[in-house]
Parts: structure tokens; sequence; C-alpha cells
């Protein structure tokens, strides 16, 4: 294990490898101090705007109910997060609450967590100036969540390496592996499983199966087998091209990139089969979706026939038109995402083991770089 101290502009990054239980302690051990006021402010983010506040012993208790759906689809998983609860001298139940932020309250109320936001931008290795494929997106949520986060490298015997940034203990976030995918993530309407049925699996525990993959077709197999708890959309570049999945607890779509070589997400779903959840599930859909993904295109378009570069990648995810609900997205009056902000931008190079990450909106902040070596 190696741990690198944070800077003004870089996140801190831990490393770590071996078995499952021995990479989720070394990260709970790196991180043991930023364990409890996470938690506290995940509580506190579950509780804003919630007539009816639920309690930490609530909250730890349907956390617990995601333990059984986690060890069907990953026993490994379920190692990692007990040996981080081990590392950080806390409960499996609290490292859960982490992990099912979102999850939790659906399940205790129905109704789901905070907001997340994020615009997607990705290009084919046919388009990419430097003959990379890279895929790139701002985060937008809470600003608070920085002080948290962290770049992490795990290296799983037997599996690929991967490397992602998160908040300390999340099982899976956006980055890549070595295997040559690159992960984007984004909120998706599409409501949450049955309450009838057993509680599904957090999405987080998802994006995993997908690190785990070496290939598209891994990757897809890796949605299809989880029983998802809540929709959410993941946005790759893998050696077969870019792609987005789209999957709501129900079902799951594969939407390849444009034919030339681009593909953009925003926060609502674009395959035909899943059009209708945009119209069920209107009140889910994140500020201003539709219009950060036509700005996107048309900044891509502008770039048709051209070789797209990561310097333009960064032009784009620094974009103001709409100002201050942007693809760099500002605080504004707007009722529940208004605080939000776009917390990080990331720009992952897969085939090159480059990341390229901003501690802050980027139009103010620099890309800094990390490797995975």
């Amino acid at each position: 294990m190696t741990v690198q101290p944070t800077t003004s502009t870089r996140f801190p990054q831990i490393d770590a490898a071996g078995s499952p239980r021995e990479i989720g302690r070394a990260i709970g051990e790196s991180a043991r101090d930023t364990f409890p006021p996470l938690i506290e402010h995940v509580l506190f983010r579950m509780n804003q705007r919630r007539a009816a506040p639920i309690t930490r012993e609530q909250a730890l208790q349907a956390a617990s109910r995601f333990f059984a759906p986690v060890e069907a689809y990953s026993p490994d998983s379920m190692e990692e997060l007990r040996g981080t609860a081990e590392g950080a001298s806390i409960t499996p139940e609290e490292v859960m609450l982490i992990n099912a932020r979102s999850e939790v309250p659906r399940l205790l109320a129905g109704q789901g967590g905070a907001a997340e936001g994020c615009t997607t931008v990705a290009i084919e290795k046919t388009r990419a100036a430097n003959n990379t494929a890279a895929i790139g997106q701002n985060w937008d949520n809470d600003a608070e969540m920085s002080p948290f986060s962290y770049v992490i490298t795990r290296r799983p015997s037997g599996k690929p390496a991967f490397m992602a940034w998160s908040q300390a203990g999340i099982i899976a976030y956006m980055g890549f592996s070595e295997a040559g995918i690159g992960i984007a993530m984004n909120a998706l309407p599409g409501g949450s499983r049955s309450p009838d049925l057993p509680p599904g699996l957090p999405w987080y525990f998802t994006v995993r199966g997908v690190y785990e993959a070496t290939d598209l077709d891994g990757a897809i197999a890796a949605v299809e087998g989880s029983t998802r708890a809540r929709s959410g959309n993941l946005g790759l570049v893998t050696a077969q091209g870019a792609a987005d999945i789209e999957a709501t607890p129900d079902t799951f779509r594969v939407v390849n990139a444009d034919p030339n070589g681009v593909m953009v997400h925003t926060n609502h779903c674009v395959h035909p089969d899943l059009l209708e959840v945009n119209e069920t599930h209107a009140d889910e859909l994140y500020g201003q979706t539709f219009d950060r993904k036509a700005r996107s295109h048309s900044l891509l378009n502008e770039r048709t026939g051209n070789k797209i570069s990561i310097d333009d990648m960064k032009t784009i995810l620094s974009d103001h038109d709409g100002h201050p609900t942007s693809i760099c997205r500002h605080p504004n009056e707007e009722l529940t995402s208004g605080a939000d902000r776009s917390v990080v931008s990331i720009i992952v190079e897969p085939e090159a083991g480059r990341m390229h990450l901003t501690r802050g909106n980027p139009c103010s902040n620099p890309y800094e770089v990390y490797t995975l070596a």
C-alpha cells in the first residue's frame, strides 16, 4: 500500500494491492479519519428537504439489507467492504451506507437520495488527435464531497487493476482499468426496484463488475447479471469502441457512438426503447439535461471531420453556455440542485493509462494528470 498526500489542486492517492480483504483494509486504514465526517455528511444529505428524517439507526439497518445482493453478485466486493470496515475501525453497515447512499432513502421511504448531474463526452480512437480513445465528464454534485475524495488504485489479484476517483470506501466510481475500459457515469430517471421484491444491488457494485471485465461484451454482461436497485448510466470507451449502457431496474439498452466516432450523454435516456422513461419519471430528470446534451453535440459537431484533442474536450467541459446551469455547472437558485456545481471534471485515456482530473470547476482549476503504471 502507498499513500500520496494531497495538494491544493490534486486529490490524495491510495494504491492498494492483494486480496479483496487486503485491499479494503488498506483503503480503510489510509482514509480512517475521513470516514466519520463522510458518514455524517451522507446522513445529512439524505435528510435534506425531508419532512420525516431518517435516523442513523434506520439508515444503517437499511444498508445492512444490501449485504445479501452484494454477496450474491460479487463475494469479492463484499470481502473488500468488510476489509474497509476493519481498516477504518467502523462497521460494515457504515461502509455500505456510503456505497448505498442513493438506495437507502428509496428503500426506506420510496424517495431518491440527492440528485446527481453529469455531462459525458467520449471520442473513439479514429477521432482522437493523439490516436487514443478518451471519455470525460463533469460530476455535478455536492461540493462538500470534495474533502472526502481520493484517487484510488486497486490492484486485485487475478483481475484488472483500475484507477478511480471517488469518496473513501466507495467500491467503484469514474476512472479506467488496465484492460482498456474507461468509465463515466450519469444519473438516469427510471425509479427503483419494486418494494415487493428483495432489495437489489446498489449501483456502484454493478460499476465494479464492469471494471472487472476485459472487453465491451464483458462490461455488458456485468450489467445484465446485476439485479439493479435503481437506474444508472455508464458511458464507456473500450478497445471495441465507445458505447453507452442505459440501465433501469428492469432492463437495459446499449447505445453506440455516433457514426462520426463521438458520443455524448447527460441525465436522460436516449435509446428509443427507453424514451418513455423520461416522461414517466420526469420528476427525476436532473436540471437542463436536454440543453447540456444539445450543447455538447453542437460543440463536437463544430469539429466534424477534424481530430479532437484532449484540450478540445477540456474546452467543452468548461463551456458556460446557459450559465450557471451549463456544462460547467455553478451554484444557482434552482430549488432541488441549485447548490450543486461541477465538483470535478475527469477525462480518462485508458490505452495510455492516464487520467486528467480537476479539483473544482474546470473553468477555473487545472487538470492534474494521474497515471496507472
